[in-house]
């Protein structure tokens, strides 16, 4: 197994509106679109600097995946990690001025990071955080 190569690791979130998903993640973590599939679009690959998620609809994961569970709530965190703390307070205010959901509010760790934690519109929380 040791000569197995691990390429990337790519999240995959499982979304209710597409559209809806598409447009936060390009509003407010400037990530661009490099590929969709589906008239209307029901899959998308969406890329910002070296760092890549998809997003799928829920209905067609169902598709896809036999026995696949209902669509609840999320309890995984995503971290989405960037180089100082004036980025992450940027996003912080966007998202507040916007009345975006927060779950953590932006605090300095005892493990010297300056985060918080953000739910997207599927309630796929995301952890925005740098090294303090």
């Amino acid at each position: 197994m040791k000569n197995i190569e691990l390429l990337e690791i790519i999240n995959e979130f499982t979304v209710s509106n597409i559209n809806t998903s598409i447009k936060f993640y390009k509003n407010y973590f400037d990530f661009n679109i490099i590929d969709t599939y589906g008239k209307p679009i029901n899959w998308a690959k969406l890329k910002k600097d070296n760092c890549t998620i998809m997003l799928e609809t829920y209905n067609e994961v169902k598709k896809e995946i036999d026995n696949y569970p209902k669509k609840v709530s999320s309890s995984n965190l995503i971290k989405f990690k960037y180089k100082n703390k004036e980025q992450v307070l940027n996003l912080y205010n966007n998202l507040l001025k916007d009345n975006m959901r927060i779950f953590m509010n932006l605090k300095e760790t005892e493990y010297a990071s300056v985060e918080f934690g953000a739910y997207d519109p599927d309630n796929n929380m995301i952890i925005v955080s740098c090294d303090n």
